[in-house]
């Protein structure tokens, strides 16, 4: 069911709802206060007949009375009664006030105004008070019950009129292009719509920098690809061009070198591509031992490290199981550790520890290379962005990659400098099971 719709049953079933109920109260007053003034009008005409001297019987043919209101006068002094309605039989005796009796079974309404000479008693047919009642409370109730149908005109005009507004938001985001950077006018909309509005217009800014993001993505990735496909071509060139079985050889190990570095590079994207679009996944539920995860790390990069005779191992570790993907958990220290031995000098030293600070665990990888510059820690983590390029081989994604990892699963990085001298400490903390 629409909105427009609902409103319109709702709004009608309202109206209809306080219609009937206002023409029921006004019928009910209105036949209540006609019954006051009826009484008030017997008590009017008894305190008036006096004596009764001014009493004339008027009789149908019938023998009954045409008379609205029946009037008897009985004196203390033994004189007959007179009476306008012969037919109508009053009590014998008459209670002071407003009271009822019947005669020849019908129903009267009957006040008796009693005086030491006299009794004067009028009294009404309770029919035809009714009758005269009902008419004036349906006279008081009707102009409500017309209004029935003229407030379902008024709720779908109004409706109308205000889901109009609607429409015309609906057309300005339908019409709205994603590049657009103005955001929608909360000014001219209704309160209550303001809030989703305002959230429309953050979801378009979302979906902005997202775009921006990925425009950037794009261009780096073109710029950093041109670089190896220019340099596989040209070492297809050299290889061609080779006259020796030397010169073939050597263009052989540069063009797999080449190929290598572009495969880097190219998995390297994707890696990011893929941890960019699951930044706003939920959080892993899966569970990896700290230590287990360090030690099959040093597993995979220890031969990197006999290449340069860095001393890698574990200068600490405790027994805490971590909630995040073990691929995830070891994707990330991958980074962390292989970008310290590519910048710790040949005899370096590495060292990773498992430990708690402040009842949080926390993995720290420190190293003794040249470390990073104060001005430099919070750029290391864009992508492509690499301190020296000319010194060390890499593509500049592996620290955006650890970072989108880590933020995903509701972690943190801290940079630090090596608290032993030169060099490099990274702490990076993660939620327990």
């Amino acid at each position: 069911m629409s909105l427009r719709l609902s409103f319109i049953l709702v709004f009608s079933a309202l109206l209809t709802a306080l219609a009937v109920f206002a023409s029921a109260f006004s019928y009910y007053s209105a036949r209540n206060e006609a019954w006051s003034i009826l009484d008030f009008q017997l008590q009017q005409i008894a305190r008036i007949v006096g004596d009764g001297s001014g009493i004339e019987p008027a009789k149908s043919a019938d023998g009954a009375s045409d008379e609205v209101v029946a009037t008897r006068v009985e004196f203390r002094d033994g004189r007959s009664p007179v009476t306008n309605d012969a037919s109508v039989k009053f009590p014998s005796e008459p209670v002071a006030g407003l009271s009822t009796f019947l005669s020849n079974q019908v129903e009267w309404r009957l006040y008796t105004y009693i005086r030491p000479a006299r009794t004067v008693m009028a009294a009404q047919r309770t029919a035809e008070r009714d009758e005269l009642a009902a008419d004036a409370a349906w006279n008081s109730a009707w102009p409500f019950l017309v209004a029935v149908p003229l407030s379902w005109v008024a709720a779908y005009l109004l409706v109308g009129a205000i889901m109009e507004r609607l429409q015309s938001l609906a057309a300005n985001v339908e019409t709205r292009s994603v590049d657009d950077p103005v955001p929608l006018s909360i000014a001219d909309a209704p309160l209550e719509v303001r809030p989703l509005i305002a959230a429309i217009n953050r979801a378009f800014e979302r979906v902005r920098v997202t775009l921006d993001q990925q425009r950037a993505f794009l261009a780096d990735a073109a710029h950093e690809l041109r670089t190896p496909v220019t340099a596989l071509s040209l070492q297809i060139g050299n290889l061609k061009h080779a006259r020796t079985i030397a010169d073939r050889d050597a263009a052989i190990a540069e063009l797999d070198a080449g190929v290598h570095r572009a495969t880097q590079v190219a998995t390297q994207l994707l890696r990011l591509a893929r941890s960019e679009n699951n930044r706003s996944a939920s959080r892993s539920e899966t569970l990896t031992e700290a230590s287990q995860a360090i030690q099959e790390c040093l597993g995979r990069l220890l031969p990197l490290a006999d290449a340069k005779k860095i001393d890698l191992g574990v200068a600490q570790s405790v027994s805490c199981v971590l909630r995040i993907d073990p691929a995830e958990l070891a994707a990330i220290l991958d980074v962390f550790v292989e970008n310290a031995l590519r910048y710790t000098p040949e005899g370096g030293q590495v060292d990773l520890a498992v430990q708690m600070e402040d009842v949080r665990p926390v993995i720290t990888v420190t190293d003794n290379g040249p470390g990073i510059p104060a001005h430099l820690k919070g750029r290391v983590f864009d992508r492509f962005f690499r301190i020296d390029p000319a010194a060390v081989e890499g593509s500049g994604l592996g620290l955006a990659i650890a970072r989108n990892l880590v933020s995903r699963n509701g972690g943190t990085i801290r940079l630090e400098d090596n608290p032993g001298g030169l060099g490099l400490k990274v702490t990076l903390s993660l939620p327990l099971s």
